[in-house]
């Protein structure tokens, strides 16, 4: 049976991990941004669990991070 998560907990692990491997292959927070269509600011929130994103955004931060959605929410729910 998979538990729910609060979303909130949710988009922070997810905001971690993104952070984690942007920051192990030396992309930066503007490039990224970049990449999927949205502000530094905007990617800055994300990363801090501070603000959603839509799911074809973290496609899109997959996609940019050469990694896939799968990699970015495996272990969120269990």
């Amino acid at each position: 049976m998979i538990t729910a998560k609060p979303v909130e907990t949710i988009y922070s692990a997810i905001g971690m991990r993104v952070r984690y491997i942007r920051e192990a292959i030396g992309m930066t927070q503007q490039d990224l941004a970049k990449a999927c269509g949205l502000t530094r600011t905007s990617l800055v929130n994300f990363e801090n669990g501070k603000q959603r994103c839509m799911l074809h955004t973290i496609e899109q931060m997959a996609k940019a991070l050469n990694s896939s959605p799968k990699h970015l929410l495996r272990g969120l729910w269990t």
